[in-house]
């Protein structure tokens, strides 16, 4: 379903050239669960953003259901996003001054959902995490926990392909994060989704079918099965792993 080739992504010019991403490459099948685990700065972020259409790359590809998002023209990214992504992300990015019901709604607006659907859409989702009350309330007058699961109901409204989770549980207390995951990967299996989840949590990471290491902008390491490697760039079974260890 995700198919990365030669991607790299570079800030600046001459002398201020940074580069953030330095030739990645791997594969993401259908259905599956991958965390993205690097220190700050190794580009992790970068990469997330750059598989949601939020950033473009400076080179390679990006293909999600046989859609090349580094060809895209911006209309038609903006109406992908919306009909085929859901964001989580660490800072929640709810709409403080508008109700629950508004922005949950908004990727159907988006895509031009009729009314007559969308209001089922939108209370489906909120009951999904538990937020059926707050419907007609602000968004801003909600709890951490609740902002962070009203921000999931937004990411799975239009039944996307693929859930992209950046530190979904960094502004979180140990049990709110816990039943945030809980919710992640509850609704990554109802809807075969794809989940892709951006952690410095190893038991977090470790619940993910794959795990892609990355270190100062290049793939360390790729652990899981059905996985294409990029040349030059070591795949390790769990096996391999533990005997390197040993050894």
């Amino acid at each position: 379903m995700i198919e990365v080739t030669n991607l790299t992504k570079t800030y600046g010019k001459g002398h201020n050239l940074f580069v953030a991403l330095s030739d990645v490459s791997f594969t993401i099948p259908d259905g599956k669960t991958a965390a993205i685990i690097g220190k700050s700065g190794s580009g992790k972020s970068t990469l997330l953003h750059l598989l949601g259409g939020l950033d473009h790359a400076t080179n390679g590809h990006i293909v999600i259901n046989g859609q090349d998002l580094t060809t895209m023209k911006r209309k038609a990214m903006d109406h992908f996003r919306a009909e085929q992504l859901g964001f989580v992300f660490q800072s929640f990015f709810v709409e403080a001054n508008q109700t629950c019901y508004q922005n949950v709604a908004l990727p159907l607006e988006i895509t031009q959902v009729p009314l007559r659907s969308r209001r089922a859409l939108v209370e489906a989702a909120l009951e999904k995490v538990d937020l059926t009350d707050k419907i007609t309330a602000k968004a801003g007058s909600l709890s951490g926990g609740q902002k962070q699961r009203l921000a999931l109901a937004r990411a799975i409204v239009n039944k996307p392909s693929l859930i992209l989770a950046d530190e979904p549980t960094g502004n979180l207390d140990s049990i709110t994060g816990e039943r945030i995951v809980d919710l992640l990967f509850e609704q990554q299996r109802q809807q075969d989704s794809a989940l892709i989840i951006v952690t410095h949590d190893a038991d977090l990471a470790a619940r993910c079918d794959m795990q892609i290491r990355i270190r100062d902008g290049k793939i360390e390491e790729v652990i899981g099965s059905q996985v294409r490697p990029a040349v030059n760039q070591p795949v390790l079974s769990p096996k391999r792993i533990a005997r390197n260890r040993k050894a």
